[in-house]
């Protein structure tokens, strides 16, 4: 009796993609089959044949529920990538809205010292956010998860320390602290690199060098007087590396996403037989 209801849902399994969890769905099954047949003994029922045939009378839409079964899978996948995507949509923007409100208030003058705490009380918030979530990727290995959320922490450190810095000194030059800023984003990923043993890692360290190299000259010639202000644009080049960020994360997911699709679907793909017949 086993064996028969093995090999039915072997059969049946075939239609959808052999992956784990349609084998521990499987494996599930095939101990309800078993459950259902001891029931109907129980209740008298002696016939063999007829206990098998009645147990798949309990099944006979089973394809559809396979399909369902199939579909959830592949939404819950999407989901996670739809939530690392909202996730850098959302660092994204409050990071573009904090470095426009700084560039506004550069330009006009028009600080406020209650809307400064605020805003660092927030990136306060965050960055703490940002670190527990850090501690669960290292321990879960999604090493690109790691360095987004460092480079995110960088850039809102970055801004409470100009916050800070606008509020307890007079000093003209703190805007200083976001060229600084994209050395020690540039800096900390490439050392991340190195940790993980990256594919990258030697190609990232000549860049940091001389992304460094720039923004100490580029600091040093503002500090000395010998540059006309316009490191506004150094801001943007963040707007614009965040904006990258987004939309690579939203090609990654589509590309994700079309491939699953062809792999459940496409009949001439290579499957993983040990999903279909392992018990």
């Amino acid at each position: 009796m086993e064996d028969r209801f093995k090999a039915y849902l072997v059969e049946a399994f075939k239609t959808i993609a052999p992956t784990k969890a349609a084998m521990e769905y499987r494996k599930q099954t095939l101990k309800d089959m078993l459950a259902r047949a001891q029931e109907l003994r129980i209740k008298g029922m002696t016939d063999e044949e007829l206990i098998f045939d009645t147990v798949l009378e309990d099944y006979e839409d089973f394809g559809e529920k396979l399909k369902e079964f199939e579909s959830r899978e592949i939404k819950v996948n999407s989901a996670k990538r739809n939530v690392l995507l909202g996730a850098v949509l959302s660092v994204a923007l409050v990071a573009i809205l904090a470095i426009t409100y700084v560039i506004i208030g550069v330009a006009a003058h028009v600080w406020h010292p209650t809307w400064l705490l605020i805003v660092g009380g927030i990136f306060a918030g965050l960055i703490g956010l940002f670190a527990l979530v850090g501690v669960k990727a290292v321990k879960n290995k999604k090493h690109a998860v790691l360095r987004l959320l460092v480079a995110a922490g960088i850039v809102l450190v970055s801004v409470f320390v100009f916050l800070v810095l606008q509020l307890a000194t007079p000093l003209p030059q703190v805007w200083l602290t976001f060229l600084a800023m994209v050395a020690l984003i540039v800096g900390a990923d490439t050392a991340i690199a190195f940790l993980v043993n990256g594919k990258m890692k030697w190609v990232e360290l000549p860049i940091f060098v001389e992304v460094f190299a720039v923004m100490l000259y580029v600091m040093l010639g503002i500090i000395v007087h010998i540059w006309h202000p316009g490191w506004i644009l150094c801001l943007a080049g963040v707007v614009a590396g965040l904006v990258e960020l987004s939309v690579f994360v939203a090609m990654r997911n589509a590309k994700k996403a079309e491939a699953e699709k062809k792999k459940n679907y496409d009949k001439n793909v290579k499957t993983d037989e040990k999903y279909w017949e392992e018990w």
